[in-house]
């Protein structure tokens, strides 16, 4: 009878160390994000639900063209978009076309729209995103670079709906 108590004891302490992982994983590592709109078309359409890992803005990871999950604020859901700008960089766009501190950059994704000129300076600490759909995003261009403690991670995934499982790019 008490071999069995063990063993049941036992059991229970790995079923219980699963759940801390798991919980530690999604709290940490993991999470998800729900495209909200029409600003992330054609490449991400309204209702997409994103895994996100969370290392790459804790470890300053994120790169040009990563698709972000980042807090907008404190009533609404994550906002989703893509990082165009990195932290002391000089943006630009001149007749729709895209410049870096002073050299033009293809743009590896579709996009939809003209985008109206400008030219930012990205704050040191900061990110400029844009929606790939820049006719109808509500992006950096209003609301200003986003501060990395805002960034909750990078969109990988395509979870939801089944049929449009794939990988963010």
């Amino acid at each position: 009878m008490m071999i069995q108590i063990i063993e049941g004891i036992k059991d229970l302490i790995k079923y219980i160390i699963v759940i801390v992982i798991i919980i530690l994983l999604r709290i940490y590592v993991l999470t998800t994000a729900q495209v909200v709109g029409t600003s992330m078309e054609p490449n991400l359409i309204e209702g997409n639900i994103m895994l996100v890992e969370q290392l790459s803005a804790r470890f300053d990871k994120l790169k040009r063209f990563d698709v972000v999950a980042f807090a907008y604020s404190n009533n609404q859901p994550h906002l989703i978009k893509r990082i165009i700008g990195l932290p002391g960089e000089t943006i630009k766009y001149v007749d729709n076309q895209f410049y870096i501190n002073g050299e033009m950059i293809e743009e590896n994704f579709k996009v939809i729209g003209e985008v109206e000129d400008f030219e930012i300076i990205v704050e040191e600490d900061a990110y400029f995103v844009l929606g790939d759909n820049r006719e109808v995003s509500v992006d950096s261009r209003e609301f200003g670079a986003i501060t990395k403690d805002k960034i909750v991670g990078k969109a990988f995934m395509v979870v939801w709906p089944i049929k449009r499982i794939k990988i963010v790019k």
